[in-house]
């Protein structure tokens, strides 16, 4: 053999050698299935589906061994405005809002926000505001439980992980006739679609103490988040979310989208 044939020879011996080791080394789950597949096609370990006849994937539990169990405690307190600010302590378990609807991974997901056993919201990240429009007259239990990114609900020994408090004590400001009016503010209305936001972003001057009106429509579901206060509301495709801000300290404050990471505007607080 030539040196030149020799040299081609190694060469494609070289490559196929590199396909075969970048094979091996990434075995780790797919987050989203492949065509032709669905949600119960797994490449990697992501506990057991438990039987359940009649009910939905977002009810179906998918039990995992108690050292890879995620938990989470949730803390709710009301806001000074308007609704509930809530926070959660996961363990074991980080949010991945970029795979939603994809394979379950182990430790891996969102949450979901339910009220007397009946879901009120989806969560992408460690923070959510409640608004009061949003809880039904006389509701008692607030639940957050965990999910796989296919939608299943993450359990141990049998049980969904979550964990639930009582919103009795924690009501948010009365709104009757012997409260102060509230003034009227200012209001501004924000459409995001295909990734571009509109009016482009910019800064908004506000006094201290004067009340804003976010009104956000997007083309995809997320998540919105005003940057240095606990502020956010969830975005879902096609509806308008509506998102109140009322400042009271001085500084520049970003409203963002959290999953998509789109800067919406500026608030300048003086």
């Amino acid at each position: 053999m030539s040196g030149r044939r020799l040299a081609r020879a190694l060469g494609t011996a070289g490559i196929l050698g590199l396909l075969v080791l970048a094979a091996g080394c990434t075995e780790r789950p797919d987050t989203h299935h492949r065509p032709g597949t669905n949600h119960d096609t797994v490449s990697g370990p992501a506990g057991t589906l438990l039987p359940a006849e009649g009910k939905s994937r977002h009810e179906r539990l998918r039990q995992v061994p108690a050292k890879d169990a995620p938990a989470v405690t949730v803390t709710v307190r009301a806001d000074t405005h308007d609704g509930w600010n809530i926070r959660l302590d996961v363990r074991r378990f980080r949010f991945s809002p970029d795979s939603v609807g994809g394979a379950a991974v182990l430790g891996s997901g969102h949450a979901r926000l339910l009220l007397d056993g009946a879901e009120v919201a989806r969560v992408y990240g460690d923070r959510h505001h409640l608004p009061s429009a949003d809880v039904p007259a006389g509701s008692q239990m607030l639940t957050v439980r965990l999910h796989a990114d296919d939608h299943t609900v993450w359990a141990l020994d049998g049980e969904p992980v979550q964990d639930s408090v009582p919103l009795s004590g924690t009501a948010p400001p009365s709104s009757g006739p012997d409260q102060e009016q509230k003034p009227a503010g200012r209001t501004l209305d924000i459409t995001v679609a295909g990734g571009v936001v509109s009016p482009e972003p910019g800064r908004i001057e506000l006094r201290k103490g004067e009340r804003l009106t976010l009104r956000v429509t997007s083309d995809t579901d997320d998540e919105l988040h005003v940057h240095g206060v606990d502020r956010s509301a969830v975005l879902t495709a096609g509806r308008t979310a509506t998102l109140e801000v009322l400042l009271d300290r001085s500084g520049l404050y970003e409203v963002e989208t959290h999953r998509s990471g789109l800067v919406l505007t500026q608030l300048a607080v003086r």
